[in-house]
């Protein structure tokens, strides 16, 4: 995996010409590992047509990590959904997500973007602490039925918050990710200065960040040698009541023989 270049120092390619412009800001977190929060990387019409689209095909949210999807509602409580890459607002999030990555995480040649995936909450809700990226890389079902040798992981995420209408809870919490440390910018503020303090020291250790609609928030899930960084580990904290909707980005970096 290369070493991930800051966005601010690249300059990635334009998004398709049919997408509207769009204008979003960033704060850097965490420098290592590397957590960045997004302002703005999805707008309120957007939010409504990607809910509206995701609404008709979600299911009880599968589990991965290692070997095949499985489901256990102890543990990951809401449902989820697969939404099409094809459909327009689809494709013009998932270009601009990846005109953020620029050449610093994706090889243009080998990688790609992965499947988007809506996922929603209601009232105590939950998704325990877990990691994106798979103990065991996994192969695309299109490479196993032409017998292509390659595998993949989920190299970064960027978790987009769709819609909060909860009066509280709902938090995506890092445990390990140090409050205090050098790596966070402002030296460790007990409370972030995003806006109407959207992250917050949490009270068992960690950072926990306010579901912001809208916004979104960014993390490299792989270290330099391909394998899974335990630091960002994540969880997703219940809300009190109404609904927490998002959208997780999932970029794929292939390698093995075929890649």
């Amino acid at each position: 995996m290369k070493p991930y270049i800051l966005p601010s120092r690249q300059q990635p390619p334009s998004p398709p010409s049919t997408c509207p412009p769009h204008t979003c800001t960033t704060t850097l977190i965490s420098l290592d590992p590397l957590l960045i929060s997004i302002q703005s990387f999805i707008s309120p019409s957007e939010a409504t047509s990607l809910i509206s689209l995701g609404i008709p095909l979600l299911t009880h949210s599968p589990i991965t990590g290692s070997g095949t999807d499985t489901l256990d509602t102890r543990v990951r409580t809401s449902t989820s959904a697969p939404l099409p890459a094809d459909d327009a607002v689809v494709s013009c999030v998932l270009a601009r997500a990846r005109s953020f990555l620029g050449p610093g995480v994706l090889d243009s040649g080998r990688d790609d973007m992965g499947a988007p995936q809506m996922v929603r909450y209601t009232a105590g809700q939950r998704f325990d602490v877990h990691a994106d990226w798979f103990a065991r890389p996994r192969m695309a079902a299109e490479d196993g039925g032409a017998g292509r040798r390659r595998l993949y992981n989920r190299v970064a995420t960027i978790f987009v918050v769709l819609e909060n209408n909860s009066t509280g809870g709902g938090e995506t919490w890092f445990p390990r990710v140090d409050g205090g440390g050098e790596g966070l910018v402002g030296g460790g503020e007990r409370e972030g200065q995003l806006g109407q303090s959207n992250w917050r020291v949490h009270e068992d250790g960690g950072l926990a960040f306010r579901a912001v609609p809208g916004n979104a928030l960014f993390w490299v899930n792989l270290l330099p040698n391909g394998t899974g960084d335990a630091r960002v580990v994540h969880a997703g904290l219940p809300i009190v009541d109404g609904v927490k909707t998002g959208m997780n980005i999932w970029p794929r970096t292939f390698f093995g023989p075929d890649a």
